[in-house]
């Protein structure tokens, strides 16, 4: 408490601030947009390469800020898992056949993205009608 009085200027005493940093760091926004878009994933993309690999060399720092443990055993896919669930999503599957063998591709579960998609339109539609009402 003394130092929310000390640094009153302060106003992220919730690390919301530092969570989206952390996030944007990790490539999340990316990959975010892609899995938003449709885009099917295998996991062994170079963006979800490098997302693991920086949350795995920041395993502590992915702990203080977004309150996740990061083994460094685990997959990629796991690591992605792990922060599409802190964001209410999850992820869906197939495994078609591709050269006699079966591949297993990711996107994002339906539901989820148009549940999301529900609430940024609502989100928008509010930030308007409040600055409409600013302006009148």
């Amino acid at each position: 408490m003394s130092e929310r009085n000390r640094l009153s200027i302060c106003t992220d005493w919730s690390n919301h601030s530092t969570a989206w940093l952390m996030r944007h760091r990790l490539g999340l926004r990316v990959v975010l947009l892609d899995l938003m878009a449709g885009v099917e994933i295998k996991g062994d993309e170079a963006m979800i390469q490098a997302l693991a690999e920086f949350s795995k060399r920041n395993a502590s720092h992915v702990k203080g800020i977004l309150n996740l443990t990061i083994p460094l055993s685990e997959s990629a896919l796991w690591i992605l898992g792990q922060y599409l669930s802190q964001l209410g999503l999850s992820t869906e599957s197939r495994r078609p056949m591709e050269d006699g063998q079966r591949v297993r591709y990711y996107r994002l579960n339906t539901e989820d993205v148009e549940f999301i998609q529900n609430v940024l339109d609502y989100r928008q539609r509010q930030r308007e009608e409040k600055e409409r009402k600013r302006q009148q």
